[in-house]
């Protein structure tokens, strides 16, 4: 039996095609993050070497290990001192060489290992996510290749540093008059490229989702508008049956009729015959005949 080619479906087509753009994007942010990572401890940092490539090769040459003491921060074992921040806006952006061995604001302080298999996880769970809901979606395949890019970007440094680099700095204005006890202007966490990538995805997510169930309420209301304006089961007002009407005027009107002259003690009734009077009860016995 011979092959048969046949062709992909235009929707297959497309979803390959979101797949590649998923699997591309999440890559040059986890690319970037690892690179500029690399550069601000090659920039921040103490070392002999000569140029940034050379500096590649003996960072990436560092893994993290753990004694009875805890996680030893590699980044201060091999490069402190470190140098002066470097002011890109003053006093609102700047870059400086940190480490954080928790999550952010240094939530679960230590628990590298932990963290880097609930990112892990995460991925997972987020691909599966994208496959089942968005695959078609171009503006969410950005977003969640975002949030992927940046979990992975983490899960790096956390799987061989046991630490995360962070570098970038800011402050943010008149937070600080809404909460004085945060200080005005803020100082924000200092983060990383992978930590931005993965809050600027799930803001999109959100705002995405919140405007879909706006989307659906809307239409919902509608729906039930239009279904409201469509039954009318009297459009042009009740619709009476005049010759019932007359005839159940006339026989009550028959009826007071030969009530008032004393014929009968009752009214009459649909069984009484028309035009004729009903028959009058009797005051007591017959006559005898």
């Amino acid at each position: 039996m011979g092959y048969t080619h046949r062709p992909m479906l235009p929707t297959q087509s497309y979803a390959r095609k979101l797949h590649s753009l998923l699997v591309t994007v999440a890559v040059l942010i986890v690319a970037a993050d690892q690179l500029t990572k690399a550069y601000c401890v090659y920039h921040f940092g103490t070392h002999p070497a000569q140029s940034f490539i050379q500096f590649l090769g003996d960072y990436y040459k560092l893994w993290g290990k753990i004694n009875g003491n805890g996680v030893i921060s590699v980044i201060h074992s091999h490069y402190f001192p470190f140098q002066p921040h470097f002011n890109v806006w003053d006093p609102w952006i700047r870059f400086t060489l940190t480490t954080n061995s928790g999550a952010a604001w240094s939530i679960l302080t230590g628990k590298s290992f932990l963290l880097s298999f609930v990112s892990l996880i995460m991925v997972v769970l987020l691909y599966l996510i994208w496959r089942r809901s968005f695959q078609a979606h171009r503006a969410m395949t950005w977003a969640m290749a975002a949030i992927i890019g940046g979990a992975l970007g983490n899960f790096v440094d956390r799987f061989r540093l046991k630490e995360v680099v962070d570098f970038i700095a800011v402050k943010i204005p008149l937070i600080g008059r809404i909460f004085p006890r945060l200080g005005d202007p803020y100082d924000f966490p200092i983060f990383n490229i992978a930590d931005a990538s993965a809050v600027c995805g799930t803001l999109a997510l959100a705002i995405y989702l919140a405007s879909l169930d706006y989307r659906h309420a809307r239409r919902r209301r509608q729906a039930a508008k239009s279904a409201r304006a469509a039954f009318q089961p009297f459009p042009e007002g009740p619709l009476l049956d005049t010759a019932a009407i007359g005839a159940l005027k006339r026989q009550a009107a028959q009826g007071r009729r030969w009530t008032a002259i004393g014929l009968t003690r009752h009214h009459a009734t649909p069984q009484d015959v028309p035009g004729e009077p009903p028959a009058a009860e009797a005051e007591g016995g017959g006559d005898g005949s």
